[in-house]
Formats: structure tokens, C-alpha cells, sequence
């Protein structure tokens, strides 16, 4: 959503992804599968590459977008809490398709229906800013920014394609006399459509009495924002494990809207690696443990525990 938190690590090589389930017993389900490959690429110049594929019934999408951020340092403090600004640009290739062989009943009554097997290719950007000072950031960024050219959707029929507008801000912090981290975040999106989305998401981080393996959670919830005070979309509850460079851990997302009720919440598996260059990756990412090192608490290579300078 904001190709500016391309590479948002500059000290680490990361590479995650989620394959997601809804409604366990329906006959097409939705299904959607994200692969993402960030890194530093040099200087201040930071790489992001995911791609996406998603099942939704008889329409299916697949979608490769490669973004690039360019970091500049506004002010540099002794104490490792730099402010920077970020700017990225991503491009999106996008390929969609849609089975209507199995349709009944609806040749004849919509134009768009046709039973036959369509599909189209279309490309679009996205821009996006990142104030970025200590453990702290905010972000904007605008997806959608050039209109409709894919061909499946360029029926008078099908409604223009609408700029979809992101801010989003988050913070991470240790709690005080605790070997706790939290992480809150932020995301607001709102288009011309009055489609409006807010999440809210915390994310805990635990380490164990191993320094290669620790805990983490995560409470999220979602809400429409399009009429009023909105509605509920959903709220969802995660778990996982670190252990060195990896990460794994499975989400029970519970739909809070009609349909979802109906027909069953989601689940969502993550998985990830991370590589810090320079230093032994552990459980806790490296942008974790930079706070400590800042404070002037370091970790002595080959031994557990925390030493004072």
C-alpha cells in the first residue's frame, strides 16, 4: 500500500509471506497467497517485490509489483534516533480473469455475462511518503493512480477506477522493567467511492530464556468507516514463533459482518526470514534490539544476557 516502506529495515534482507483460507467447507472459497522480497540495494535506496494471487469464486487475480524507496536524512542524533524522510514509486502488473461457464440463469439478463472464459492484463502505480524519527513513523500514500486499462474492465457496464488514498503510523516500544515490545499501528484508507477503512493492530514480541527463539502476538481489529460511526468488519487474533532468522505463525481472523458470520471466519498462515548483515540474526528483528544498542546496552557475542557498557 505504501511502496515508500520498501526495504523499511535498512540493515536487513527480509523475506515473508501469507497464504490466507475463508469459509473451510464452501465450495470456491476465497484463497490468496502473498510473496515479499525487500532489501537494501545500496546507499539510501531501498527494494520491494511481492507478488499476489487471489481466488474470489470464479475470478482470479494475480499481481506482480516491484517498488523502490529512497531514504534522506534530515537530522542525525548520536543517540542512533535519526529523523528521515522516505519517498517510493511502484509500478503494478496485473493479470485477472474470470470462468462464466458455469453461470446459470444469467445470460440474457446481465450484458456482462456471457459464459464464456475472460481475461485481461492491465498495469497501474502508487506513490508514497514516510516520516521516519527513532522507533516512530508515519506514512501516506496514494494506490490506483492511473485509471482503468485493463480490457475486462473497460465496458461502459464496469464503474471507473477509484485513487485510493493511505495513512497509516505506528511506534515500537519496550515496556518499562519488562522484556516486553510492543508495536501499535494505525491504517486509514478512504477513496472517492466513500469506500473507508480503519484498522487497529498491536503486536507483542516475547523473548524466552533462548536468545535464538522468541514469542509473538497479534490483536487486530477492522472497521468500515463509510456511514456515520461505521461497522464492524472484523477482528482477528494471531500467534507465532521466532526463532533466529525465522518467523512463523497462524491468524484466526473472526468476520463480524453478516456474511461472514454465515459462512465462516478466515485463517492465515505467515511465514518469514530475515537476514541482518553485520551481525548473528536472532529472534527479535534487528530494528528490535537497535533501541538497547542505543541506550547503551549491547549483547556480548557467544554469551546470554545483557551487559552495560
Amino acid at each position: 500500500m505504501n511502496p515508500a516502506g520498501a526495504a523499511f529495515n535498512r540493515s536487513c534482507v527480509s523475506v515473508n509471506g501469507f497464504y490466507q483460507r475463508q469459509w473451510f467447507g464452501t465450495d470456491l472459497a476465497p484463497t490468496t497467497q502473498l510473496l515479499a522480497a525487500q532489501l537494501p540495494v545500496g546507499g539510501n535506496v531501498g527494494s520491494g517485490t511481492y507478488i499476489y494471487n487471489d481466488r474470489n469464486g470464479f475470478n482470479r487475480k494475480f499481481s506482480l509489483m516491484q517498488a523502490f524507496s529512497v531514504e534522506i536524512k534530515i537530522q542525525e542524533n548520536r543517540n542512533g534516533s535519526n529523523t528521515s524522510l522516505v519517498f517510493g514509486l511502484g509500478g503494478l502488473l496485473e493479470q485477472t480473469s474470470i470462468d462464466q461457464s458455469k453461470f446459470e440463469g444469467g445470460v440474457g439478463l446481465d450484458p456482462v455475462v456471457n459464459s464464456d472464459k475472460e481475461s485481461g492484463f492491465g498495469f497501474n502505480a502508487n506513490a508514497g511518503m514516510l516520516l521516519r524519527s527513532g522507533q516512530h513513523h508515519a506514512g501516506f500514500s496514494a494506490t490506483n493512480i492511473l485509471p482503468q486499462n485493463n480490457p475486462m474492465y473497460d465496458s461502459e457496464w464496469e464503474p471507473e477506477l477509484p485513487v485510493d488514498m493511505h495513512a497509516h503510523a505506528g511506534t515500537s516500544f519496550k515496556y518499562p522493567g519488562r522484556d516486553l515490545w510492543f508495536e501499535p499501528l494505525v491504517y486509514y484508507r478512504w477513496n472517492s467511492n466513500n469506500d473507508t477503512r480503519l484498522d487497529i493492530n498491536m503486536k507483542l514480541e516475547i523473548p524466552t530464556f533462548n536468545e535464538d527463539f522468541a514469542l509473538w502476538g497479534v490483536l487486530a481489529y477492522r472497521r468500515n468507516m463509510d456511514h456515520e460511526f461505521g461497522k464492524s468488519l472484523g477482528a482477528a487474533v494471531a500467534a507465532g514463533v521466532n526463532y533466529k532468522g525465522f518467523n512463523v505463525g497462524i491468524e484466526h481472523q473472526l468476520g463480524l459482518t453478516g456474511a461472514q458470520t454465515q459462512f465462516g471466519s478466515a485463517y492465515m498462515l505467515v511465514f518469514g526470514y530475515n537476514f541482518c548483515q553485520g551481525r548473528r540474526t536472532r529472534s527479535l528483528p534487528c530494528s528490535e534490539r537497535d533501541p538497547m544498542v542505543n541506550q547503551g546496552i549491547y549483547e556480548r557475542p557467544g554469551k546470554r544476557g545483557l551487559f552495560k557498557r
